[in-house]
């Protein structure tokens, strides 16, 4: 905590001009404060969270957040800084009511070797990819935040090296930790490899990494620009994760979960358009070999439906604390999404417009027909100030993806551009 103080003192020497040019050194930043609250609709009979005794949810949050982002440059050395200051309040769990942290989001150093090469160190975020409901080529950042307008995501502590030879561009890093991720998904450092082809409409990726989860991955995608309007692209990463978690067929403890878990195959298509307005529509389709089939969930569903029935039944008895403590596991060893199969619709505005922004996001889980639906509007109302809303909804069959915490979301907030 003292560390990122002192980097948050650092910061405010710069905080006066916005832009600033002394002995070659180029300085340039902005902050954002963030002051929003949240409504959360939690399903009162959820088996996976019975009293709300398991996800211990908020029903409502208060959040404050400070986003300060700098850029030093000299010849040919960049500096980039973007601490980040959070406080929260909740309302209605049983944990603790304030929460507050400073980070690092992003914090690293990048010097040019000649025309070709480049050198970088530090937190940095390591994001690629066209596709927007998921990342499958991404083997550290599957959910990089695209379709969640509140989400800050954070780099990874890194050193990478990259050389650009034309249409030809390669990059070999290693990752040493996955930094202030809140999903952890590297339990230890990797090497990575990046290597990119590009042409005048198109461009195709080829990525693997090392240790990832006691495994190889391996990941590509491809995009192509059809005329003006069309982008078409694909991706596929193939590799292991932390958890499979399955119900157990057999008497004794519900579940059994495989660590890490067999190698199986992601897979996502998807096209935009583009119309004359600047207004984007995308839809995507993703098949995700780490997902449940439709009778792997019903069997999971089945046993939390049996564990909530018997803590609910007596939730003073001796064996409460296990059966919470099975309920929690399969929250948190779930795969990172339950179904095999999804669709995603985007329609977003131009976001080159200055009064206003918005984004509609509709995705559906094809394997247990369950959707949910986010919808994102800011407008400005001044020069440094600006108002959004975001309204989150889902639904589904009981036994289903939406359902197993919450139904709607309603989160509304203000931002001030400081400088």
């Amino acid at each position: 905590m003292k560390t990122v103080r002192q980097l948050l003192a650092v910061c405010a020497i710069f905080a006066g001009p916005a832009w600033a040019d002394e002995g070659g050194v180029k300085v340039s930043g902005n902050m954002e404060v963030w002051g929003y609250g949240s409504a959360l609709g939690r399903i009162s009979d959820s088996p996976f969270n019975p009293n709300n005794r398991v996800a211990d949810l908020p029903s409502v949050q208060w959040t404050a957040e400070t986003r300060i982002n700098l850029r030093l440059r000299h010849d040919d050395t960049e500096l980039v800084l973007r601490p980040r200051l959070m406080q929260q309040h909740n309302v209605g769990n049983r944990g603790e009511s304030d929460h507050g942290e400073a980070y690092l989001a992003q914090g690293f150093i990048r010097q040019r070797l000649g025309t070709a090469w480049t050198l970088t160190a530090g937190r940095e975020l390591l994001t690629w990819g066209p596709g927007n409901f998921r990342s499958p080529s991404n083997p550290i950042y599957f959910d990089a935040g695209k379709t969640n307008p509140l989400r800050d995501v954070s780099g990874v502590d890194l050193a990478r090296i990259s050389v650009t030879e034309g249409a030809f561009s390669a990059t070999v890093a290693r990752v040493f930790s996955d930094g202030h991720l809140v999903d952890k998904p590297l339990p230890d450092p990797v090497t990575l490899a990046k290597f990119d082809l590009r042409g005048d409409n198109t461009q195709f990726s080829a990525i693997a990494a090392t240790g990832i989860n006691d495994a190889p991955f391996f990941g590509a995608f491809a995009q192509a620009t059809l005329g003006d309007a069309w982008l078409v692209y694909g991706e596929i990463g193939s590799g292991r994760r932390r958890h499979d978690l399955q119900a157990n067929p057999l008497a004794g403890w519900p579940f059994v979960s495989q660590s890490p878990s067999p190698r199986k195959t992601t897979a996502l298509l998807g096209a935009s358009y583009t119309l004359e307005n600047g207004q984007t529509f995308s839809l995507e389709w993703l098949h995700d070999g780490h997902g449940y089939r439709r009778s792997e969930s019903r069997a999971v569903f089945t046993k939390v439906d049996a564990l909530a029935d018997a803590y609910l039944a007596a939730p003073g008895g001796p064996m409460a604390g296990l059966q919470l403590r099975a309920i929690g596991q399969s929250l948190g060893q779930a795969p990172a999404l339950l179904g095999r199969d999804y669709l995603a619709l985007q329609w977003q505005s131009n976001p080159q417009e200055s009064e206003s922004f918005w984004r509609l996001n509709w995705n559906a889980n094809l394997t247990d027909r369950s959707h949910q639906f986010t919808a994102y509007y800011e407008r400005n109302l001044s020069q440094r100030w600006s108002a959004f809303v975001v309204l989150g909804a889902q639904h589904g069959p009981r036994d289903s993806e939406a359902e197993r915490l919450w139904d709607r979301r309603l989160s509304v907030g203000v931002k001030l551009f400081a400088f």
